[in-house]
């Protein structure tokens, strides 16, 4: 199992669909497919982490989001740092909603 501290930044190597899931990312207890309230959260927390999450509806033109929308292929998309430094990229990938790009870092990063 992986401490808290060693959760960092990986190479991101997307598939062919242009997804990409850090190998120690958060999954939810029990093998089910959404998390409980709270989990996420309270994984952050003992990982030491904050996240923030880009849309990729938010972060393309229109032209990229018609083609996702039709192919399920979000390979194009490469999407944008939130503010500030020490992200990288905890996952992209397909919901329901569309296209997510989940961000990390170190709490001790984030500005005070």
């Amino acid at each position: 199992m992986t401490k808290p501290s060693e959760i960092s930044a990986q190479p991101v190597v997307r598939d062919r669909w242009g997804g990409w899931t850090h190998p120690d990312f958060f999954s939810p207890s029990d093998s089910r497919e959404f998390p409980l309230p709270g989990e996420f959260e309270a994984w952050l927390a003992e990982h030491h982490l904050q996240s923030a999450t880009v849309w990729m509806e938010n972060d393309v033109p229109v032209w990229m989001m018609d083609t996702f929308w039709k192919t399920g292929n979000c390979s194009l998309w490469q999407p944008s740092v939130p503010a500030g430094g020490g992200w990288f990229t905890g996952s992209i990938h397909d919901t329901d909603d569309g296209a997510v790009c989940i961000w990390l870092r170190r709490r001790e990063e984030a500005a005070p």
